[in-house]
């Protein structure tokens, strides 16, 4: 079960690139304005706000619905199927596991986790909106399209949550079909959710 590890490693790997990517993007556009400015300094707050393209709230709320469920579907994924990973939710914690209301509780768990780190990074500064998640797509000009794509990220990473519970229920049995479509939706919906960041790459 290598494999793991390593759609692991990718899908780390994905997350990880699109943010430098991110943050690469806005200080190479942030310098070219200071060099048509000559040289004259502009505050990152001033910057951010000008260069902000409003989404609608509606967008941004589908939209970090489905950046919960992609940490929630990680979670259910690689933690609680039994792996070569170190650390299994079925295998460390038993009993709370098999309990009628285990599966629940490591979702709500996770949720929460997420909603922390985003309302945390909600409270930086605006000189630092460039780090705030719930800011991401407003640097982006994104079509009606890609908006369907990314809205489109939550019920899928739904389905990818409920095949990996439910292979979690068939421990210590497998079923390498199934996680490979838990898998899918799961990869699928991660693109779709960071590939306004590949496309308007500077």
């Amino acid at each position: 079960m290598l494999y793991m590890t390593l759609s692991l490693a990718l899908v780390i790997m994905i997350l990880i690139g699109s943010g430098v990517l991110h943050l690469v993007s806005l200080k190479k556009i942030y310098k070219e304005i200071e060099r048509l400015k000559r040289g004259q300094k502009i505050s990152k707050e001033v910057f951010y706000k000008e260069v902000t393209v409003a989404q609608g709230s509606n967008f941004v709320a589908l939209a970090m619905a489905g950046w919960m469920m992609l940490f929630v579907a990680i979670g259910y994924f690689y933690f609680l199927i039994p792996s070569e990973l170190p650390f299994s939710y079925m295998m460390q914690m038993p009993n709370i596991a098999s309990s009628s209301v285990g599966l629940i509780l490591f979702g709500c768990g996770i949720a929460l986790v997420a909603v922390i780190i985003f309302l945390a990074l909600d409270k930086l500064p605006n000189s630092y909106r460039n780090l705030k998640l719930t800011e991401l797509y407003s640097f982006y000009n994104i079509s009606k399209k890609r908006k369907i794509y990314i809205a489109l990220t939550a019920p899928l990473l739904w389905f990818s949550v409920v095949i990996s519970a439910g292979l979690g229920t068939l421990y210590p049995e497998t079923d390498s079909i199934f996680e490979g479509i838990s898998f899918v939706f799961l990869i699928i919906s991660e693109c779709m959710l960071v590939l306004p960041i590949w496309e308007e790459r500077r």
